[in-house]
């Protein structure tokens, strides 16, 4: 186990980058997405739409991808829970831990999985699937590799 001050800057280096990851996927929304999300709603309730309406007519003219504006969101906000969880949980190791942490992944990957089959209403998108997949895949092999470490002090 990790001293106090180690815990402390692991911890907040996840809190940080959660942060980070959170803006930048509702960043991508609010310039880029369509005016009907519910984001925008709550930014003029907060009295923040002339201020979006300047940034979104200064970036009309970038060329961004539709992996950009329809998926990677939706990957860091996965991937921002993971790390909110895990610094949350991070004292602990069982698997109450592990079944929080992968809950939301497994629920979105769950949910796309079941509208590739009709199951679930919506339209599929490997690339969604993708955005979901990668962030718990990275934190089971970051796991994995931890583990293997911690072995071999031993």
């Amino acid at each position: 186990m990790p001293n106090v001050q180690s815990y402390r800057a692991i911890v907040t280096t996840q809190v940080f980058l959660a942060v980070l990851m959170l803006l930048a996927g509702s960043g991508i929304y609010l310039l880029f997405r369509s005016k009907t999300l519910y984001i925008y709603k709550w930014c003029a309730v907060l009295g923040f739409s002339e201020s979006l309406s300047n940034l979104r007519c200064a970036v009309s003219g970038w060329n961004v991808s539709e992996f950009v504006k329809f998926n990677l969101p939706d990957g860091l906000y996965c991937a921002a829970y993971i790390l909110i969880m895990d610094a949350i949980w991070y004292k602990e190791s069982g698997w109450m831990k592990y079944f929080i942490v992968f809950l939301v992944p497994f629920v979105t990957i769950s949910s796309e999985a079941l509208q590739y089959f009709g199951v679930v209403r919506g339209t599929f998108d490997y690339s969604d699937l993708v955005c979901y997949a990668i962030p718990p895949l990275t934190y089971f092999f970051i796991l994995i590799e931890l583990y293997s470490l911690k072995q071999k002090k031993k």
